[in-house]
Order: structure tokens, then C-alpha cells, then sequence
């Protein structure tokens, strides 16, 4: 059984979450490799990366989505003190890409698909739930053709990258519960409900919601050890998985802390969802033609 399924079965002793994600497995997780080299002031990158591109840190789209610019950059992707499946290895960030402020909310998903998608969990400003991968993928190829844009979901690298923003702490606002508290709601203060998107604090690249309120689909198929053999220049995952697995992070309202950890990776079969299940979006920053001959 998946660890998201084996946690929900828990029901109200889902504070022990550690327990709820099964037994690990025997064989130690390797050790840290050498630093990556990491913006070290974030806003400041974010801001000379826009400059450079000749292109805004944030901007709206025609449909009322805020986006901002994530440069490129090298980190240590995973966790020495996670799951088995969470090998620390040095990734690469080599294109700058916008990401979504927030998850897609329920508002922006019926002003680009004129449905209404939903109805637990009301309110505009609320996580659009209840979506499965294949659901996600055609929100945004409708969005592309309304915007003739290039968006897309996030790679499991991209996602931790910007969760981060160049933080090493379980959490993008440090290691204690308390910090957890301050940037996300989780099943210790969510009250069992998804709350509007953008309430809790933002991490250093201006981003909301990365960890807690819904889970958030990757683009990458799941394989516990893709981690050992992952290329250190923008990963994007096996190309098949068992089930059709696919990748989600940050956790959700009906999870605690350790899920909600930047590193944590979890898995679900592309075709099902549930009630805590949304997305956010990226569009990739077009590369510059080549100089004329």
C-alpha cells in the first residue's frame, strides 16, 4: 500500500506520522554529498536573474494567476534523516521558470475551464481538490491554448528547488513544529478543512503553500530509487512507473509534519484523487534566439 493510504488509515493517531509511514527499509540511507552552491540571497537572485532576462520577478496572467521567477541554481536535493527513498544527491537548476504563487485555486480553475470542478471545501481562494493527474494536465492545456503559453506541471527537482529557496531545514521556515506552524496548514492546525490559499508565511522565493494545505502532483513518475541514478542536471524522473505513480509533495491538511518536510516524496497512481489533492503550475522562461550571423 501506498504511504499516503497507510497514513490515512490511521485516522486521529495520524500525529504519529513517522509510524504511519511504515516500516524502512534496512539499508542506510548514504551520507550527504559536498554542498551545492546555492543562491545565498534569494530575492536578490530572483531579482538579478529577472534583469538579466529582461523579464518581471511576478506577474498575473489573464486569469488572475500570480507567477515568480525562480533562477537557476544548484542544491542538495533529499534528506540524510528521511525516508529510504530521500538518497541526498546534488542537483542542477539550469533554467530560470516561473512557478505558480499558490496552489490553483478553485476560482482560477472555473475561470479557465468555465466548470465548476469541486464542491467540498468551498471557496474561491481555496485549493481546487479532488483533481488527478490526467484532470490537472487537461486544466492546462485548456490554459495554454486561452494563453497560446507553454505551462506545465513542475518536476519533482523544480518543486524542492522553490520549496527550498536555498533553505537546508526540514521546513522552508526552519526544523521545529513551530516553524512548520508558521508555513503551512497540516493535520495539527488545519482543523480538517483546506483553508484559502496564501494565509501562512511564504518562503524566500515569494511562494505560499508549498508545504501543507493540498498535496501538489509533479510531473514525474515515482521510483524509490531514481535518487541513486539521478542525472545531476534537471532531472525529470523514470519514464515509467509501476501503476502509473506519480510523484506529489508537500503534504496536505490530513498529514503531519514529517510529510510535510521539503524533502518528503510520496506517490499515487495518476488516475485517482482525493479531497486533498491540487497542483500548481509552471511555465518555463523561453530561451533566447541566437545571436544573428
Amino acid at each position: 500500500m501506498l504511504r499516503i493510504l497507510r497514513a490515512l488509515a490511521c485516522g486521529a493517531v495520524l500525529a504519529a506520522c513517522a509510524a504511519c509511514a511504515g516500516p524502512k527499509e534496512a539499508e542506510p540511507v548514504a551520507p550527504p554529498p559536498a554542498a551545492a552552491v546555492a543562491p545565498v540571497n534569494p530575492t536578490a537572485e530572483q531579482q538579478a536573474c529577472a534583469e538579466k532576462l529582461g523579464k518581471p520577478v511576478e506577474f498575473t496572467n489573464s486569469f488572475g494567476m500570480r507567477f515568480r521567477l525562480i533562477p537557476p541554481g544548484e542544491f542538495i536535493m533529499g534528506s540524510a534523516d528521511g525516508q529510504p527513498d530521500e538518497t541526498p544527491h546534488r542537483v542542477r537548476i539550469t533554467k530560470p521558470f516561473y512557478i505558480g504563487v499558490t496552489e490553483v485555486t478553485r476560482a482560477q480553475w472555473e475561470a479557465v475551464t468555465g466548470k465548476q470542478h469541486s464542491a467540498f471545501f468551498p471557496g474561491p481562494d481555496v485549493p481546487v481538490n479532488f483533481v488527478a493527474y490526467d484532470m490537472a494536465e487537461h486544466f492546462i492545456a485548456v490554459l495554454n491554448k486561452k494563453e497560446k503559453a507553454a505551462y506545465r506541471m513542475p518536476t519533482e527537482a523544480e518543486w524542492e528547488y522553490a520549496a527550498r529557496a536555498c533553505t537546508t531545514s526540514r521546513y522552508y521556515t526552519g526544523d521545529a513544529p513551530a516553524d512548520l506552524d508558521r508555513a503551512a496548514w497540516h493535520l495539527g492546525n488545519a482543523g480538517d478543512a483546506l483553508h484559502p490559499v496564501a494565509q501562512k508565511e511564504a518562503n524566500a522565493f515569494g511562494l505560499y503553500d508549498m508545504l501543507g494545505n493540498a498535496w501538489e502532483w509533479c510531473s514525474d513518475f515515482y521510483d524509490k530509487d531514481y535518487y541513486r541514478a539521478s542525472p545531476v542536471d534537471d532531472p525529470t524522473g523514470p519514464k515509467l512507473s509501476l501503476y502509473g505513480y506519480r510523484v506529489v509533495r508537500g503534504g496536505s491538511i490530513y498529514f503531519g509534519a514529517d510529510f510535510c518536510r521539503c524533502a518528503h516524496r510520496d506517490y499515487y497512481q495518476d488516475s485517482r484523487t482525493d479531497k486533498h489533492f491540487g497542483f500548481r503550475v509552471v511555465l518555463p522562461v523561453p530561451a533566447a534566439a541566437p545571436a544573428a550571423k
